[in-house]
């Protein structure tokens, strides 16, 4: 395993798939036409990055897509020559918002947008409460479909390491978003998501990049040693499980 930490070290992304960012153009509140887009994936490939796989909210309050409303925006990208990148674009998923839609739909079995046919990406509000995401979590597993948690460390009611452990145990994994790390979200969410990383809680790290200028400050992302150790076990499961 290389180090992060020599004086010509490589990108923290180096060789990565980018599993949560909001790519897509015109259908939530990321790029929002084609020419963000293309310099969004050209940021991608500064970063390291390989590949990215778009993850659009649903959230039926504010951006109420659906498959198809993401399939036509990923072939919109995808048929446009002035996009090309070497970070590739093979599949997309969602973001989903666990709410009473989203537990309607699953009790309807409702077609879901996957990462890689198995992962599913779930947010909750930032206030909000566990309760229903601990019941979205039985109803995932029982189909044989692995939650993700999308930026656990943003969400103000979730305080305690405990807590985090407990929706780990009931089969969630965690998603880092790098952004945290550099005080995006603030001070507290910066020193959540440090607690978070020491403890060896994550299982996935992302941008959640919805715009150039949120790629470009990672650019300037640095770890300790101790939080590199950590990010470097991050790494390599995450290419294991979606390579690049």
């Amino acid at each position: 395993m290389f180090s992060f930490f020599k004086k010509h070290q490589k990108p923290l992304f180096e060789g990565l798939c980018d599993i949560h960012n909001h790519l897509l153009p015109g259908i939530d509140d990321g790029s929002k036409d084609l020419e963000t887009s293309a310099k969004m994936l050209h940021a991608f490939e500064g970063l390291g990055f390989t590949s990215t796989i778009p993850t659009p909210h649903i959230y039926k309050e504010l951006y109420p897509n659906t498959p198809e409303t993401i399939k036509n925006a990923y072939d919109l990208l995808k048929q446009q020559k002035e996009v090309e990148s070497s970070v590739r674009v093979n599949s997309y998923a969602a973001e989903y918002m666990v709410d009473e839609v989203f537990m309607k739909n699953l009790e309807q079995s409702s077609p879901l947008l996957l990462l890689n046919d198995t992962y599913i990406l779930l947010e909750i509000n930032f206030f909000g409460k566990t309760t229903m995401l601990k019941s979205a979590c039985f109803s995932l597993c029982q189909k044989n479909i692995t939650p993700i948690l999308a930026h656990p460390e943003r969400y103000h009611l979730i305080k305690d390491i405990s807590e985090y452990q407990d929706l780990k145990n009931q089969g969630f994994y965690f998603q880092l978003n790098a952004l945290s790390l550099l005080g995006q979200y603030g001070p507290e969410v910066k020193q959540k998501a440090e607690k978070l990383l020491k403890a060896g809680l994550y299982d996935f790290v992302a941008t959640d990049a919805h715009s150039v200028n949120d790629l470009k400050k990672l650019k300037s992302l640095s770890l300790s040693k101790k939080q590199g150790i950590q990010w470097e076990s991050i790494r390599e499961f995450q290419l294991k499980l979606f390579s690049s």
